[in-house]
């Protein structure tokens, strides 16, 4: 009788063990999944800035130059920039607060107002150097 006991107490212990295991592991894949939920939650949000600092670029006035001319927005921090690349093609970028992320737009510019291109959404800089505004 005492065999059939301990035998059973034993099975007891090994399901705690397994349960206790199967719990770690999960902790452990949520903390991962909430890690990525994290980081996309930056992503998303440093896109939107960026597509922000690009309609917010085109109610601005900007003056004509040959290199980047870049304004940015003191309250919502952040930045677009603007570059004359030939004829009347313009190269417009707009970046968020402290993000890595940049967006990109073919504009025409008149008198100082820009519009957007037809089909001038591009999600890379297209010029072959001087991408960085902050670079000169």
């Amino acid at each position: 009788m005492k065999q059939q006991g301990s035998s059973a107490l034993m099975m007891v212990v090994m399901v705690l063990l397994m349960g206790a295991g199967t719990l770690h592991f999960s902790r452990l894949l949520l903390e991962q999944g909430m890690s990525t939920v994290v980081d996309d939650r930056q992503r998303i949000a440093a896109f939107w800035q960026a597509q922000s600092a690009l309609v917010w670029a085109e109610h601005l006035t900007w003056p004509q130059s040959v290199g980047w001319v870049c304004q940015q927005d003191t309250t919502a921090g952040w930045q677009s920039c603007l570059r004359h690349v030939k004829d009347q093609r313009f190269l417009l970028q707009g970046r968020g607060v402290n993000s890595e992320l940049q967006l990109w737009r073919w504009v025409s510019w008149q008198q100082g107002k820009i519009s957007r291109l037809p089909h001038g959404w591009i999600d890379y800089c297209p010029l072959s150097q001087g991408c960085e505004p902050d670079a000169q």
